[in-house]
């Protein structure tokens, strides 16, 4: 074999050996991208043991509050039969406390499960790192179990519709709750209307208040002038309180007319009482028919008696009017002799 042929061979070897080892990576590479493994970065390991875990497969995610933290390892039936060992690898560490739980959930409409974990009350005690490679799973629900029970229970909602039973069937089958329901429709849009006109009336005393109409805007928006008239009005009102209670004090001192008839000393009242009782026996003489007034106010005799007078003393008069001439032509005549 000649030199260049060796040459040859070793460069076709080299080459097939360098595809070969390329191909190796890419499917190490496809294999740790479809398993979804890190193999380069630090995992956390969980154990628990399940009655059984409803078709979950190794490398179904983990979540922890809704969050993937991992995938499912492995899973194995028990040595002793009594259920199924699971091996969780997570990114990160999980503290779990006093009545946590790790269940098997369907993971989508479309299908697929999943593993949940709920940690517990963080205000309990946390369960020691020993247990978290012996923890205990929940049971999986069983789905066809669960169709049954939603299947029966729609079975019964829709008998009671049915039968006009409830809201819902009342709603179909009465006209009278419906009528109540247009009755309360109408009931709301009216109140609707007085809301709108009641904002409408607060707009536009915010438009007065704004603009400095009526007396409360002016109280707003004017200068210290009102302001000054109000803090003089209350000056005087002040001031007026002040003669008021400087009355009060004389009154409760027994000063002037109005408080020595108030005060405990009782002489005006007993003044006032003769004077009173005075009156009442002079209007009782009046009554009696005592005295001249008396007299004069019940006998129509003496009434008479004037009347008779009057009319003398008027014809007295007239009669000295007549001679009056007389007397005034004689005084004269003889004044000349």
């Amino acid at each position: 074999m000649s030199e260049n042929s060796r040459k040859k061979d070793v460069t076709t070897e080299i080459v097939v050996g360098a595809f070969m080892f390329t191909m190796l990576v890419v499917l190490l590479t496809i294999t740790v991208v479809m398993s979804q493994n890190k193999f380069f970065e630090k995992s956390w390991t969980l154990k628990a043991e399940f009655p059984d875990v409803g078709g979950l497969k190794e490398g179904e995610s983990v979540f922890l509050r809704g969050v993937k933290i991992g995938n499912v390892d492995k899973i194995e039936v028990a040595e002793d039969e009594s259920g199924v060992e699971l091996e969780m690898r997570l990114d990160r560490p999980v503290t779990l406390y006093e009545g946590y739980k790790l269940q098997v959930e369907t993971a989508s409409m479309l299908g697929g499960m999943r593993l949940v974990i709920d940690e517990g009350d963080h205000s309990g005690p946390k369960i020691p790192e020993d247990q978290l490679m012996n923890l205990k799973g929940e049971p999986t629900p069983d789905l066809l179990e669960t169709a049954n029970l939603l299947v029966g229970d729609l079975r019964e909602i829709t008998s009671q519709i049915s039968s006009g039973k409830g809201t819902i069937g009342r709603l179909i089958y009465e006209d009278g709750l419906y009528a109540e329901a247009e009755g309360l429709v109408k009931s709301l849009n009216e109140t609707a209307a007085d809301l709108e006109i009641v904002s409408e009336n607060a707009r536009l005393i915010s438009d007065r208040l704004a603009t400095g109409k009526g007396t409360l805007g002016r109280l707003l928006s004017e200068d210290e002038g009102l302001f000054t008239e109000l803090t003089n009005t209350v000056a005087n009102v002040n001031a007026a309180s002040g003669d008021i209670r400087k009355i009060v004090a004389r009154v409760e001192k027994g000063e002037g007319t109005l408080g020595r008839l108030l005060s405990s000393d009782d002489q005006v009242y007993k003044d006032l009482s003769a004077t009173v009782e005075s009156l009442r026996s002079f209007s009782e003489s009046l009554n009696n028919d005592e005295g001249t007034v008396a007299r004069l106010l019940s006998d129509d005799t003496l009434y008479i008696k004037v009347e008779g007078l009057v009319d003398e003393a008027r014809a007295t008069i007239d009669d000295f009017r007549e001679t009056s001439p007389i007397t005034t032509f004689s005084t004269i005549f003889f004044g000349a002799f």
